[in-house]
């Protein structure tokens, strides 16, 4: 073995390269069509026996395809866009936590660079975070259920994440079901923030599949999908919190949509 060839040995970075992550990443995307297929055009958002910021129940009716990660953005990718890793729960594929509003929106602006330099989007695609209707619409997956895969409690264990069966933000992604659309951990595991601000109600909310921002309530944003913190109440398709987007906390985290640049 010569010294050259051992300096590389002894040298050589143990984690994927970066583009090799990235090449992941785009691969995880699943592609939604509205109208088209096993996708509704039209869903109704919301819950009428649910909290005070889940209703008025209302039919949104999204005009735009688009790409969504089929898990959460894990702590490898995190570290090799962003250079650190905040988790507290340490793990390659485990969910990345601890990262506020615009630090998850940061994420979405260089990856999005990194992937355009990469040639694996155009110019004209972004990465962001989902708007909240998006989310809910691809949470319930076609259903009108309190979880996607139905109103039984009981079942949850086999798709997320909760208070009653995690011990902290531990496993890695997509170690339960997911949902009929190939989406894991839409139930629990982490809060993911989502691009609108926080209104207490749907009085007034967009229908159309669209980030809204008129009127919030001081710089809270939106939080969904429960976690293993929280309660399966919590847990629902329909379930929404919101909170100051300065908010840092190991039960939140974020997931990715790949849609067209605005």
């Amino acid at each position: 073995m010569t010294l050259l060839f051992l300096a590389m040995v002894l040298s050589a970075d143990p984690e994927p390269a970066q583009a090799e992550l990235l090449q992941v990443f785009r691969a995880e995307f699943i592609a939604i069509t509205p109208g088209a297929g096993k996708f509704p055009k039209s869903f109704v958002m919301g819950r009428p026996d649910g909290s005070a910021a889940e209703q008025p129940a209302h039919e949104v009716s999204l005009a735009h395809k688009f790409e969504i990660a089929k898990y959460e953005v894990p702590q490898n990718l995190w570290e090799v866009v962003m250079g650190t890793n905040p988790s507290r729960w340490k793990g390659k594929r485990n969910s990345v936590e601890m990262l506020s509003f615009e630090e998850a929106v940061e994420f979405c602006r260089k990856t999005t660079e990194l992937m355009r330099e990469a040639n694996l989007i155009t110019d004209e695609q972004m990465i962001r975070l989902p708007t909240e209707s998006e989310w809910e619409y691809v949470a319930r997956a076609g259903s009108t259920t309190a979880y996607s895969f139905g109103d039984e409690v009981a079942k949850l264990d086999e798709y997320g994440w909760h208070t009653g069966n995690a011990a902290g933000n531990d496993p890695p992604v997509g170690a339960k079901k997911p949902n009929n659309w190939g989406l894991y951990d839409m139930h629990g595991y982490l809060w993911e923030w989502c691009s609108d601000a926080w209104h207490e109600n749907y009085e007034g909310a967009p229908a159309d599949g669209t980030s809204w921002e008129q009127n919030p309530v001081g710089d809270k944003r939106v939080l969904r999908s429960g976690s293993w913190k929280d309660q399966p109440d919590r847990l629902t398709s329909s379930y929404r919190l919101g909170v100051s987007a300065k908010t840092r906390d190991d039960a939140v985290g974020l997931r990715c949509v790949l849609g067209d640049a605005r």
